[in-house]
Parts: structure tokens; C-alpha cells; sequence
């Protein structure tokens, strides 16, 4: 059914989608990836994910007992608060940084990334209900968005990581001179961990140059991620604004007054 798809209401219900699936992708890409570059194996991710079920569980639960088919905006305007709170909570993160201490951001985002899946589902179906045949229309419309949304968060954000990384990078490899003493007492301090397995000097000074590109390196991955999780805050708040703006024009434009009845004057002359 093209011409129902291509109408304004599915047109905005599958941007709304693919934005909100855009941002979950915080999760996958975002923060599993900045544990799994400061060495985190998944062994050592377990609670983390046992935080994020809980919080998906919880969004379910949740938008099943607080769905109001009058106000199916409005949830999902929490859902994008939610995740934007998340995600700048995330923004900090440092190389100390540890799975515990990302469990109620993640909860946040877990809970926002389940919390819409009922009010999207209630507001399709809504639309449906006038003719049932666009049911099949937009179980493919729902099923592609939320594939598009998670595939394009994924390029995007692990695309923008790398870009940034690059940049960060090369932000702190011109600052590093070895004529610099805090910079030479590294690389020195570096290569004296290696003292009992290097016995040549110069080898030692270029493992110890070694270690400081590898500290860096993952330096500037942290600062990466952080730009990521900011990027996804912003598409989030974006997204938020977006739909509040459409919540308050269907208010004012689907809110009826009916006109007072005209009643004549007490004391009009009758002819």
C-alpha cells in the first residue's frame, strides 16, 4: 500500500523509528565498544548486561501498564529523555572508567530503548484499524526502520569514533617531544618495565616510546567515545524536540471549542 505509506503520518511514524533506533544503538556500539577498548572481555561484561536486561524488561513492563492510546507521543518523549540523560552521563567516561560504573546509564538508556516499542506499535495499528490490508504494510514499514535505524546508528557512530579518534590523536601525538622532561620521563619510566627482559638501552627507550603510543592511542579512543556518546545525546534531544513540537500543534490544532449558543437578550421585543 504505497500511497498509505507515503502519506505524512507513516512518513514521520518511520523517521520517529529509525531516530529512536538510531540512538539505541549507544549500547551495542557506544559503550560495550569503550569497554571492549580498555580491555574489558565479556566475562567482565556480564553485569552490564544483566543491568541492560533488567532495563529493557523494565521499559516493557512499564509502557505496558502506563499506554494511554490519547497520549502515544508523550512516551516516547520520555523514551528520548531517558537515553539523552544516559548518553551525557556516558560522555564522561575516562580510561578508569568500569562496567559498574555505567550501570545506571545504561539502565536509562535499556529501559528508553523498550519504553516506545508499545506506543509506536498502539499508533500503527491505530491507523490500521481503518483498513485492516495496511496491516501487512506496516508490519514491513516497522520491521524496516527498526533494521535501517539500528544498521545506520552503527555505520554512523562507529564511522564518527574513528574519525574522532584520528583527531584526538593527532591532537596529542604533536604535544609529545622528547625534548619535553615530563614527556622524556615517560617513555624512560615506560622502558624501565622492560629492564629485566631488554638489556640494550636503546631497546628499552623504543619500548618505552612504544608504551606512550599505545597510552595515546587509547587516550584518544576515550575522548572518541565520549564525542559519540555526546552525538548520540544530541540526535536524541533533536529527535525529542522534533516530536514535542508535533505533541503541542496536533494539541492546538485537534482542540475543539465549541461556540456558547446564541441566547436573546431578556429583554428583546418579540414582533
Amino acid at each position: 500500500m504505497t500511497r498509505w505509506l507515503g502519506s505524512g503520518t507513516m512518513i514521520r511514524l518511520a523517521l520517529a523509528v529509525t531516530l529512536i533506533r538510531m540512538v539505541t544503538s549507544e549500547q551495542s556500539t557506544g559503550a560495550v565498544g569503550f569497554m571492549q577498548n580498555l580491555n574489558m572481555g565479556y566475562e567482565q561484561l556480564h553485569s552490564l548486561y544483566v543491568v541492560m536486561l533488567i532495563g529493557s524488561v523494565a521499559g516493557l513492563a512499564t509502557s505496558a501498564l502506563t499506554i494511554d492510546p490519547k497520549h502515544l507521543l508523550m512516551p516516547l518523549i520520555i523514551s528520548l529523555a531517558l537515553m539523552a540523560t544516559g548518553s551525557v552521563m556516558d560522555s564522561f567516561s575516562n580510561n578508569l572508567t568500569r562496567p559498574q560504573n555505567l550501570y545506571f546509564s545504561q539502565f536509562l538508556l535499556a529501559f528508553g530503548s523498550t519504553f516506545f516499542l508499545g506506543p509506536t506499535m498502539v499508533f500503527g495499528t491505530r491507523n490500521v484499524l481503518t483498513n485492516p490490508r495496511n496491516l501487512v504494510s506496516f508490519s514491513v514499514l516497522f520491521g524496516i526502520c527498526n533494521n535501517l535505524g539500528g544498521l545506520l546508528g552503527a555505520a554512523l557512530l562507529g564511522t564518527f569514533q574513528i574519525v574522532r579518534e584520528k583527531f584526538h590523536s593527532s591532537h596529542l601525538v604533536e604535544h609529545l617531544t622528547l625534548s619535553d622532561p615530563l614527556v622524556a620521563a615517560r617513555v624512560q619510566s615506560g622502558g624501565s618495565a622492560y629492564g629485566s627482559l631488554l638489556a640494550d638501552p636503546s631497546l628499552r627507550n623504543l619500548a618505552g616510546i612504544r608504551s606512550l603510543s599505545n597510552a595515546a592511542t587509547r587516550e584518544a579512543n576515550v575522548l572518541a567515545y565520549n564525542d559519540v556518546f555526546m552525538l548520540i545525546a544530541v540526535i536524541a534531544v533533536l529527535t525529542m524536540i522534533w516530536l514535542s513540537i508535533r505533541a503541542l500543534w496536533l494539541m492546538s490544532t485537534t482542540k475543539a471549542v465549541d461556540p456558547a449558543p446564541s441566547v436573546p437578550p431578556s429583554g428583546a421585543s418579540h414582533s
